[in-house]
């Protein structure tokens, strides 16, 4: 399967795995072996929400095509967000790696030490 990847704004978690023409997607089994050679069907007919409704769940060969969402969010690195190409992944038979889409943990701001305070709140006696 080659599948191509639409960034989307969306809180769904995403887990795959493939065993030939089934793919498994949070737990929801997708065959998609009724599709022969050369044919195409919209994303819509598929009946799930990760299909993309206006791209098509294609067969070229042995080969399926279609295009999922891939959660994202605001703060999600910007080659996932909005990529220059599209992400095209292959994925054969276990599980589906996507990209790791979760936004970079902040930066670790090292403080400077200070002096402990003294005795009576750093008052000194005229």
């Amino acid at each position: 399967m080659k599948i191509k990847l639409w960034p989307d704004l969306v809180e769904w978690p995403l887990e795959a795995s493939v065993n030939g023409d089934v793919i498994t997607i949070n737990g929801e089994a997708i065959d998609l072996s009724v599709i022969p050679d050369g044919y195409r069907l919209p994303g819509s007919a598929v009946g799930n929400k990760f299909f993309v409704e206006t791209e098509y769940v294609e067969r070229k060969g042995k080969t399926l095509y279609f295009t999922l969402r891939l959660p994202v969010d605001w703060n999600s690195p910007e080659e996932y967000r909005n990529p220059v190409e599209p992400i095209v992944i292959e994925a054969r038979s276990g599980p589906v790696k996507f990209p790791d889409t979760s936004p970079p943990a902040p930066p670790v701001i090292e403080l400077p030490e200070t002096q402990e305070e003294q005795e009576n709140g750093g008052l000194e006696q005229a």
